[in-house]
C-alpha cells in the first residue's frame, strides 16, 4: 500500500536545523552567492527562529548582526565560560566563524561544547552562509545555530 511510501518519506526529513538551513541557502544558491533579500524571500517556517544575519558593511569590529530569531536570542542571553577562563554570550559563538565563511565563500559548519557559569554545559550547533548584494562580494553572513543546555538546572 502507498502508506509505507509516505512512512519512508517523512523518515527521511532533515531534523537538524543546521542541516534544514543549509540545504535551503543551497537550492536558493544555485550556483552563486545569493543575497539578503533572496535569503527573505525563503518559506523556512519556523527556523526561522534559530537563524541571524550579519551585515559586514556595519561590522566594525564585532558583527553587527541584523536579525536575530527569537529562539536564537532567548540563547543568546545565556553565558559561557571558553577554555581560557573568558566570559563570554552564546552569540559568540555563533560570530567566532564569521570570517571563515567569507574568506571561502563557502557554509561553515561548527560544534561547541562550553562550560556555564552555572557548572551546567551547552552543546552548540551552527551554520554559516555567505551571502553577496552584487554577485561578487560577500556583504552578509545568513545563518542558523541551536544549543542544548545540560546540567542540574535544566534538566
Amino acid at each position: 500500500m502507498q502508506s509505507g511510501v509516505l512512512e519512508r518519506a517523512a523518515g527521511l526529513a532533515e531534523r537538524r536545523l543546521t542541516q534544514r538551513v543549509r540545504r535551503t541557502w543551497s537550492e536558493c544558491a544555485d550556483g552563486r552567492l545569493p543575497s539578503w533579500d533572496d535569503v527573505q524571500a525563503l518559506d523556512i517556517g519556523d527556523d526561522w527562529r534559530s537563524c541571524f544575519a550579519v551585515d559586514l558593511a556595519l561590522s566594525d569590529p564585532d558583527p553587527y548582526f541584523i536579525y536575530i530569531g527569537e529562539d536564537l536570542a532567548r540563547l543568546s542571553e545565556v553565558y559561557f565560560t571558553g577554555a581560557n577562563g573568558r566570559h563570554g554570550a552564546v552569540i559568540d559563538l555563533v560570530a567566532a566563524r564569521i570570517e571563515e565563511a567569507v574568506i571561502t565563500r563557502r557554509a561553515v559548519s561548527h560544534d561547541e561544547q562550553a562550560a556555564l557559569g552555572d557548572g551546567g554545559r551547552i552543546a552548540f550547533r551552527c551554520v554559516l552562509l555567505p551571502l553577496s548584494n552584487n554577485g561578487r562580494d560577500v556583504s552578509h553572513v545568513f545563518g542558523a545555530a541551536n544549543g542544548k543546555l545540560t546540567g542540574a538546572q535544566y534538566s
